[in-house]
């Protein structure tokens, strides 16, 4: 297991450098000028100049990279363009909010894709199965930005059941049942496409494991069929489900984005869409490194979690 742990870990390091790189080269992929956004089109030529030499626009892109990795490397992710602090204290408490929102939308996740994947698979092919079935197809094809939507017309404004946006009440913040409130429905949509892809494959995975010799072999002992259930086949899907689980915590992070925009959630999507409109480069490339750091992290805990489950049954 240390061996596997290291060998894992030496790993993230060509990955995170390729995806660095990426993320600071897409940025200048965009057209226009940064200094003239920021500045304004009325702006002087000279005044345009000078901030390009300030931000060290000038320089030849590649320098511009190394200068930017090395930054990284001590932890230092620049100055926000439009609000002139730097990007590290700005997100920091916006990453806590986004890994609440994260957090409630993977519990969404893990507790009602198991339960719909273990019914599904122990009524295969009754109505129920269909039913769970035509769900989930539709859950994968609804967009989180068309189903937040819809969730606030009618949940917020049709029906006035939850807040319409923010963590707490402005003039009166509460306690952990308030965010809970105000997190459902932005939690809703950002784990309805995740809930639907794990309840698929983890069925998929249960209905191959009844169909194995051992599994039919437990069945010829007399074995009752709810033991055969809820104990070894659950048991030996279980490591696919973790598996899909964990493949979609870089995906709840990338869809909480539009979460955060429709319900106005406090969080990294919200502070990247925002740094978008105002061309804030240095933001735009922090927030895109957390949510790529994010994917990365939560593969390795899924693989670690699945090795440890396999050296288990050994």
């Amino acid at each position: 297991m240390p061996r596997f742990v290291v060998m894992r870990l030496l790993q993230m390091i060509p990955v995170m450098l390729g995806v660095s790189f990426v993320v600071f080269i897409s940025v200048y992929l965009v057209p226009g000028d940064v200094a003239r956004t920021v500045l304004g089109q009325q702006a002087s030529d000279t005044a345009v100049q000078a901030l390009r030499e300030e931000l060290g626009l000038n320089r030849p892109l590649l320098v511009q990279y190394g200068i930017w990795l090395w930054d990284l490397l001590q932890f230092d992710l620049g100055y926000s363009i439009s609000q002139r602090v730097e990007v590290a204290s700005l997100l920091g408490e916006k990453i806590v909010n986004s890994f609440i929102l994260m957090g409630f939308s993977l519990f969404l996740v893990i507790t009602v894709s198991f339960l719909l994947a273990v019914f599904s698979a122990t009524h295969f092919r009754s109505i129920g199965d269909r039913l769970t079935i035509f769900g989930t197809l539709l859950l994968a094809s609804a967009p989180t930005f068309w189903l937040g939507i819809l969730l606030l017309y009618l949940f917020s404004v049709k029906f006035p059941l939850f807040p319409t946006s923010g963590m707490h009440n402005f003039y009166d913040p509460g306690g952990f049942w308030e965010l809970v409130h105000h997190a459902t429905l932005p939690a809703i949509a950002t784990a309805a496409s995740s809930i639907a892809i794990v309840t698929r494959v983890s069925r998929s995975a249960m209905i191959d494991v009844t169909n194995k010799t051992y599994m039919m072999a437990l069945r010829s002992r007399g074995i009752r069929r709810r033991r055969l259930n809820y104990v070894h086949m659950v048991r030996n899907a279980l490591p696919s489900f973790v598996n899909i689980s964990g493949l979609q915590v870089g995906y709840l992070f990338g869809s909480a984005i539009f979460s955060e925009i429709i319900f106005n959630w406090p969080g990294i999507g919200l502070q990247l869409y925002n740094a978008i409109l105002q061309r804030d480069v240095p933001m735009i490339q922090g927030c895109s490194l957390v949510i790529a750091l994010t994917f990365v992290i939560s593969n390795f805990l899924a693989d670690f979690i699945v090795r440890a489950l396999d050296a288990s049954e050994r």
